[in-house]
């Protein structure tokens, strides 16, 4: 076998490594079913945030603020472990899913400009350090968040 085949095979296997890694990455990517995160976001979430994600009487809003939750790791765990996320009927990929979707459809201008979708490993990690202390711990976040 001379050199030259020898560099091409090579290039070859280099080329179908880096493609295998890329199509597993892509598979990972969650992908959001809009119908379906929204008829999630119906029945569990807008009962407390209402259905334009205004919050209400001592709910949070969410509407144009959610995205500002994706500043840090802190305030991203925070969205997952919440009591109504973590405690959550919904599996991981469910809630994963309608989390990702009330971002993107509720976020407004405070979602980041390069997003981090969230994923199932994520959101299962997270789910299993539920917060107790939810209203203190939101308001720390707040301060430290660049909240317009």
């Amino acid at each position: 076998m001379n050199t030259l085949s020898l560099c091409v095979k090579q290039i070859v296997l280099g080329l179908v490594i880096l493609f295998s890694f890329q199509t597993l990455a892509a598979d990972n990517l969650l992908k959001v079913n809009t119908d379906r995160a929204k008829f999630n976001y119906q029945m569990f979430c807008q009962g407390c945030h209402t259905p334009d994600g205004t919050g209400g009487k001592s709910v949070p809003k969410i509407k144009n603020t959610i995205g500002y939750f994706l500043q840090n790791q802190v305030a991203r765990e925070y969205l997952v472990r919440v009591p109504g996320s973590a405690n959550s009927p919904l599996n991981d990929q469910l809630l994963a899913e309608v989390l990702n979707w009330m971002i993107i459809e509720l976020g407004g201008e405070s979602v980041p400009k390069k997003m981090q979708y969230y994923t199932v490993d994520e959101v299962a990690t997270l789910r299993q350090q539920p917060l107790f202390e939810v209203v203190e711990y939101r308001e720390m976040l707040v301060k430290k968040l660049s909240v317009k």
